[in-house]
């Protein structure tokens, strides 16, 4: 199970440089446990295009904890479903809603909670 943890910490460490500086780019819209929508400023979108799609919904399919999410690129929101019993609700704040020490802490902390 420690070879486990360490494996996650180790994969999430590679996104979490990436993510804090796109969480400048999005904000809370709503958020009651279990369920999120960001709102996301437009140019956000030349940075996503870096991503491959694919390898994305991959990632977040592979997650137990992440139930759907919906974007609605019309509206400029992001909509995620997830179950507060394994990513607590605070640590969802905290990476919208912190300082980037905060931020970078409750990346780890949920890697951790994945794990």
């Amino acid at each position: 199970m420690l070879i486990n943890k360490r494996y996650a910490l180790n994969s999430m460490e590679k996104y979490v440089d990436t993510f804090l500086k796109l969480r400048g780019w999005a904000s809370i819209g709503h958020h009651i446990p279990g369920r999120v929508r960001l709102k996301y400023k437009l140019g956000i979108v030349a940075h996503l295009a870096k991503f491959n799609k694919g390898n994305i919904e991959q990632l977040i399919q592979e997650q137990p904890a992440f139930r759907n999410y919906k974007l609605n690129t019309a509206t400029g929101s992001l909509v995620i479903e997830y179950d507060p019993k394994l990513v607590p609700p605070n640590l969802i704040d905290l990476i919208f809603c912190g300082s980037d020490q905060d931020a970078e802490q409750a990346c780890y902390a949920i890697a951790d909670c994945l794990a």
